[in-house]
């Protein structure tokens, strides 16, 4: 990427990233920042996540084509107070959406005004959440790969994918985006970040589904009936993006319109024309598995229940969106009943 070939000054300053959220994309993205000698990382997060990084350091690992990377911290600057976060110079949110509203109160007191904001939660709306309370610039960007915990304090990237940068001229987002490219991470600049949501929304409609099947990312994927429900909820999201005239930005190595139509093949052929997809970790889930598994509120309204909300908006039917909401508030409610994927795919009139 072009505007990433070159080192973009510091001017010699020393400028602090304060990074807000001690999961597995803030500390992956932490590690990787804090190799800079010109940025200081401030991490903010619980206190039990403070504790396992004073005991285990804070490593992150990840692999850009046929290389394989990894950034390690003996020490990591972590607080439990935001009252630091005054200090920052740019700030990442990296918690979940369902936080964010209020995250974004708690951490107003402590932010000076001219800070850029940079949201890269999952979902879409994000950015109208951060800016209804803050007069900060708000960026988005977009994290397409999935991060996993390995082990206490060690974070490994279990996918593929681009970090989707904004194009800003700010020039501090700029350097930070180097940093990321420079480190061996796949940065990628997009103007148009609805787009980019948009898209990466598509992908994410199958975080519900993972969830509740209650396989290996992997495994769910080779299973034709899973693939329906989820191409089935996909094209009532590209019916949407029609409708307000949106191009999703394309992840995989197949165009949005079409992914919907190669997930519904037969699974031999969908082994043979979808073999890139199918490079995952094989004990690899997507993060609602885990926040049902621990008890925490899921982002679905963010996701499928977004997709049936803009749905009702614009009169266009989102019943399979509908159906995956249902069943995960249902598991949030305590349910622990599996569906059956082929008699789901019968009742929902799937072919």
């Amino acid at each position: 990427m072009q505007d990433l070939q070159t080192k973009v000054q510091t001017s010699g300053r020393k400028y602090r990233v304060g990074i807000v959220g001690a999961g597995s994309i803030g500390c992956f993205l932490t590690a990787i920042l804090a190799q800079d000698p010109d940025l200081e990382l401030l991490l903010f997060g619980r206190d039990y996540m403070g504790l396992e990084l004073a005991a285990h350091g804070l490593t992150a690992s990840w692999q850009s084509g046929t290389e394989h990377f990894q950034a390690s911290l003996a020490a990591v600057a972590f607080y439990t107070s935001y009252v630091s976060l005054i200090e920052a110079d740019i700030v990442l949110l990296t918690v979940k959406a369902t936080a964010l509203a209020t995250l974004v109160h708690q951490i107003k007191p402590h932010l000076r005004p001219d800070v850029p904001i940079i949201a890269l939660q999952n979902g879409i709306g994000i950015s109208d959440i951060i800016q209804s309370q803050l007069h900060n610039p708000v960026y988005r960007a977009i994290v397409p790969f999935n991060v996993v915990k390995a082990a206490p304090g060690q974070f490994q990237q279990s996918s593929s994918g681009n970090l989707i940068w904004p194009t800003t001229p700010q020039i501090l987002m700029q350097y930070v985006a180097n940093v990321f490219h420079a480190q061996g991470l796949a940065v990628q600049s997009d103007s148009d970040m609805q787009a980019a949501e948009y898209g990466k929304l598509l992908l994410n409609l199958n975080n519900a589904l993972n969830a509740i099947s209650d396989l290996p990312l992997r495994q769910q994927l080779l299973h034709r009936d899973w693939r329906r429900l989820l191409a089935a909820s996909m094209r009532e999201w590209l019916a949407i993006c029609d409708k307000e005239q949106v191009t999703p930005r394309q992840y995989t190595s197949v165009s949005p319109g079409i992914l919907p139509w190669v997930l519904n093949l037969p699974d031999w052929l969908f082994r043979r024309l979808a073999s890139r997809m199918l490079r995952i970790d094989p004990q690899a889930r997507l993060s609602m598995y885990q926040d049902l598994l621990q008890g925490r509120r899921t982002e679905i309204m963010f996701l499928n229940g977004a997709v049936v909300a803009l749905g009702q908006r614009y009169g266009i039917a989102t019943p399979v969106n509908q159906a995956i909401v249902d069943w995960i508030h249902q598991y949030e409610a305590g349910s622990s009943i599996k569906p059956d994927p082929a008699q789901w795919c019968r009742q929902l009139g799937l072919k």
